[in-house]
């Protein structure tokens, strides 16, 4: 009965996300049409079921560029705090940086090497890189551009492994982060 029930949910959730699917043409848009970005040709994207997408030319442990659109009231479930739009930059990335920690136990100890205001969209947001060790000592770094406005929290990252992978990749994460926009026309977006 119990796996009967399982599989049913499964064939469920699965209809509401999309298949992962290799980016073929790079501008690619939110679930809801809230934001369009050009993610790297050839990698493989995958639409989660929280209107966030994430993207990877290697494997998703590897490299990860992902970009979420969260409502104001939800963009920090874990600290359960809340964004507004006329939020400083610097106060929303120090939320973010609290968010951060209270996920996993290595992140508790996340190191942030850069916290400073970046423009996203034309829009005053921040740019924030950490650095963190998984339990067996491997060097993750991760880097994030965050910015609200009265159609929610929209956040782009970044996060691999420092040895290797993430100066390989990295050049493409930025050009991501140069061509995101949030639409005008998104369903949450004030007229």
């Amino acid at each position: 009965m119990r796996l009967g029930m399982t599989v049913v949910l499964v064939v469920a959730l699965a209809g509401c996300v999309p298949p992962p699917a290799r980016v073929d043409v790079a501008r690619t848009e939110g679930q809801d049409k809230s934001y369009a970005v050009d993610l790297p040709v050839g990698w493989i994207r995958h639409y989660l079921q929280n209107n966030s997408l994430v993207a990877s030319r290697d494997g998703f442990d590897l490299q990860t560029i992902g970009v979420a659109h969260l409502p104001l009231d939800g963009a920090f479930p874990k600290t359960k705090r809340k964004a507004t739009d006329g939020m400083l930059p610097s106060e929303l990335a120090e939320m973010q940086i609290a968010e951060l920690k209270t996920t996993a136990e290595q992140m508790a100890a996340l190191d942030v090497t850069e916290n400073e205001p970046a423009s996203l969209d034309g829009r005053d947001g921040f740019r924030v890189r950490l650095r963190y060790r998984t339990p067996r000592g491997l060097e993750i770094h991760r880097l994030i551009y965050g910015v609200a406005d009265k159609s929610g929290y929209y956040r782009l990252e970044y996060e691999s492994p420092k040895l290797h992978y993430f100066d390989k990749t990295y050049g493409d994460f930025e050009k991501s982060v140069a061509s995101f926009r949030i639409l005008a026309g998104s369903k949450t977006a004030a007229n």
